[in-house]
């Protein structure tokens, strides 16, 4: 703003911010729900069509039948991993046409990307094996990539609108729930399909087209702004996180006794974990009310005259956030990349451990370590879950005494000190390290979709969230095949173990660049927190409502003024 050009540059791009926003249909518009509970029947539809978004992760479980069917090399099948997670990660198509079309499009859209992705891959493994060009398994790997990552997008939109007043715990238990998808649909393969892995490719196919036709219409149905009391709301979700909490412990188990498992079991394995998915289904129902007649004591009168207050006002949707611009306006504010450039590093360091999980663990430990390779895998799992669970309900638990920015600089730290630990400790440290940058990476999504919708506002939300989202990808890109892969290349091919490497140096320098980059992260994490403190100190609308509206926009104006570029 120090120029006449400068200003002008910035109302050129306000003014097609505007326009974008207008064409991509702006603010949701999050009404009460027709049906009793709707928010709740939404969120848990939501909830099983993130059992597709999550089968991202489960690449290694079929991957290996592809390989041996066209005889590829290790570089063509991490080609393959690759197009699946950018086109997981970069969905900015999807959260435009989410944005124009509405959520319940986004959704569809997810479901047909999948299963037409996943269909084909089952094909050119059953019926054409050896014969499917390369580029065309390229192709199908990121189109089902491409529809978990427009799945999760439209599910966040939706959820962040029905519960905008509980983004914390929404965003929670989605992302916990995702994290626990891998694990479920392991259970699944285990259960029915081991060893067939070309029909467990057809069963994700005929999933993700039956989830679509089943899930999708019940959230057209019953999608719409919470309409309860906050207590009650916020039990159920509390109950909801107590659930996902122990199906996390019951995972990690199941982990590491895979190999004591009899085909009974895991029988009935499958059958508890469909019980705990059903049990979804159960959030919905209310208490019921008594009627308030002559013998209702005052008390209690007061109580209900209480929760209808909270549910106008609830219900009302009149929250004004304090920043609220459209996605493309969004671009132009320096806050936005700043965050970007914490979550490009963060996710992309977090990225390289998960990617490289199997392989570290033997390099460290100098020896082979088969064994444990599962329950450590296992582990990070765990905590990637567990953490997107506390840092989002914790940060929703202190909203209004710590700001939730200060979360994301917390899971910075635990990925720069888990790198640290990797490559400064021993043997014995390699679980610790390991744990640690698990655990910050799930913290990381366990508040980013919030901080999108707080930071920016809910408009066009699904084009920002895609936005933040292809973080992961470019950290992905210059963490994992940028650094990781070529420095284990490096120093593996000489090692008598080949392929395999039982030495500390294939991934050293990898741990150094890793904490190193970690360190201007967490200064930027935090000049950001401090810098966007005025927009979780601002008073929630109720409260607002005596303070003129001069004051309000004198308030917004002068903060305003030094967020642009």
């Amino acid at each position: 703003h120090g120029s006449s050009g400068a200003q002008e540059a910035h109302d050129f791009l306000s003014g097609l911010g505007e326009l974008l926003g207008s064409a991509m249909g702006g603010l949701i518009d999050a009404r009460p729900s027709k049906v009793k509970g709707g928010a709740w029947w939404t969120l848990a539809s939501s909830l099983s069509l993130m059992l597709i978004a999550g089968t991202i992760y489960g690449f290694g479980a079929w991957s290996p039948a592809l390989r041996d069917a066209y005889s590829m090399d290790q570089d063509t099948l991490d080609l393959l991993a690759v197009a699946s997670h950018i086109g997981n990660y970069v969905v900015v198509d999807s959260g435009m046409l989410t944005a124009k079309f509405g959520t319940v499009f986004g959704m569809c859209l997810g479901c047909a990307y999948a299963c037409i992705g996943y269909t084909f891959l089952w094909f050119s493994l059953s019926i054409v094996p050896g014969q499917v060009p390369t580029a065309l398994l390229v192709a199908a790997c990121w189109l089902f990539g491409h529809g978990c990552g427009t799945i999760d997008n439209a599910v966040m939109t939706q959820a962040l609108a029905d519960f905008k007043d509980y983004r914390g715990y929404a965003t929670g238990c989605i992302k916990a729930y995702f994290g626990l998808a891998t694990a479920t649909v392991s259970i699944i393969y285990e259960a029915v399909f081991r060893p067939d892995k070309s029909n467990f490719l057809l069963f994700l196919g005929i999933y993700s087209a039956v989830a679509g036709v089943s899930l999708v219409p019940v959230v057209a149905k019953t999608k719409g702004l919470v309409d309860e009391a906050s207590r009650t709301v916020e039990r159920k979700f509390r109950i909801l996180a107590f659930g996902l909490m122990s199906f996390a412990i019951y995972f990690f188990v199941i982990q590491i006794l895979r190999d004591m498992i009899s085909s009974t079991g895991w029988m009935i394995i499958l059958v508890s974990v469909g019980v705990g998915m059903a049990s979804l289904f159960l959030l919905p129902i209310r208490k019921r009310r008594r009627r308030i007649n002559d013998d209702t004591s005052e008390e209690d009168v007061a109580k209900w005259s209480e929760i209808s207050r909270f549910t106008e006002q609830a219900v009302s949707v009149a929250a004004n956030p304090p920043r609220e611009v459209t996605g493309l306006q969004m671009l132009t504010y320096v806050d936005f990349w700043m965050f970007m450039f914490v979550c490009v590093i963060a996710q992309g360091c977090g990225l390289a451990l998960l990617s490289n999980a199997a392989q570290i663990l033997p390099a460290l430990s100098g020896k082979e370590m088969d064994s444990v390779q599962t329950p450590f895998v296992a582990a990070i799992a765990v905590f990637n879950s567990l953490a997107r669970l506390c840092f989002g309900m914790l940060s929703e638990l202190l909203r209004g005494k710590v700001p939730r920015s200060w979360f994301l600089v917390a899971a910075v730290c635990f990925i720069t000190i888990g790198f640290a630990v990797l490559r400064l400790g021993g043997e014995a440290m390699v679980w610790k390290g390991a744990l640690l940058i698990g655990f910050g990476y799930g913290g990381l999504w366990g508040v980013q979709p919030a901080m999108v919708s707080e930071l920016f506002g809910l408009s066009d939300f699904s084009f920002k969230y895609s936005c933040s989202a292809a973080a992961a990808a470019v950290g992905s890109l210059i963490f994992n095949e940028g650094f990781a892969g070529p420095i284990f290349e490096k120093n593996v091919k000489d090692r008598p173990e080949f392929p395999n490497c039982y030495d500390r140096s294939c991934f050293d320098q990898t741990f150094v660049i890793a904490a190193s980059c970690g360190i201007p992260a967490i200064i930027v994490a935090v000049m950001l927190a401090i810098k966007t403190h005025w927009v979780y100190a601002a008073p929630p609308p109720e409260e607002n409502e005596s303070a003129s509206d001069e004051e309000d926009e004198a308030t917004t104006d002068s903060n305003e003024s030094t967020d642009h570029e």
